[in-house]
């Protein structure tokens, strides 16, 4: 089994895009990585798969820009 990211890796994440002056199209680049180790995790059984989850989805709530092609 691979590592998985972390709760206080995907928290950190998180709260990295609070920062009004980051570039919003690398802030939505990051998200969607931390969304796919997020569910990687979850595949593999990670024992921590919920609050990943639930921490990882807070990420939504947060405003800034996403483009999507």
């Amino acid at each position: 089994m691979s590592k998985h990211i972390t709760v206080k890796e995907v928290k950190d994440i998180v709260n990295s895009f609070t920062d009004k002056n980051a570039d919003w199209e690398e802030m939505h680049i990051e998200e969607d990585d931390m969304y796919e180790d997020v569910l990687r995790a979850i595949a593999e059984g990670d024992p921590h798969s919920k609050l990943l989850a639930r921490e990882a989805l807070k990420s939504k709530n947060i405003k800034f820009t996403r483009w999507y092609i």
